[in-house]
């Protein structure tokens, strides 16, 4: 009986965690709606002058999107973003990385951003896209262990 009972509020608070996911999910999409595709041109009433128009809209549309995705794809596999100091001896590193003091940031990988802001180096504004959205990936939920 217990362990019955166990499994019912173990699946109660599964589909709470779910439900909550959910309108994470909904108020995100209500703030954020996705962007229209194309933005379709009024119609004129002549239907060929029309049809015509809107196969532009959607033509350009298409291109749009595809000069996008190219600039996301460069963007998400840039490989120049980062650079490598070298010194002869551990000592001379962590020498140099203490009267910049940098050592509490780390000693092998640190943010480019905090040397510049170290050294008072302004670097030029980036919008780097992350995903930052509570939804969970539909392709992960099949390795949720629902029986817990």
């Amino acid at each position: 009986m217990r362990a019955q009972a166990d499994a019912k509020r173990s699946e109660a608070r599964q589909k709470a965690a779910a439900a909550l996911i959910e309108a994470a999910a909904a108020k995100e999409r209500r703030r954020n709606p996705p962007p229209k595709l194309v933005a379709m041109p009024e119609p004129t009433g002549n239907t060929e002058a029309d049809a015509k128009a809107d196969l532009d809209a959607l033509v350009g549309g298409f291109r749009e999107r595809a000069k996008a995705e190219s600039r996301r794809f460069e963007l998400a596999t840039d490989s120049e973003y980062w650079c490598c100091l070298c010194f002869q001896t551990r000592e001379q590193k962590e020498a140099f990385l203490g009267a910049l003091n940098l050592l509490l940031h780390g000693d092998k990988y640190i943010d480019g951003r905090v040397v510049a802001k170290q050294l008072g180096i302004s670097l030029p504004a980036a919008d780097v896209p992350y995903n930052t959205s509570a939804k969970v990936d539909p392709t992960w939920v099949e390795f949720i262990d629902k029986k817990r």
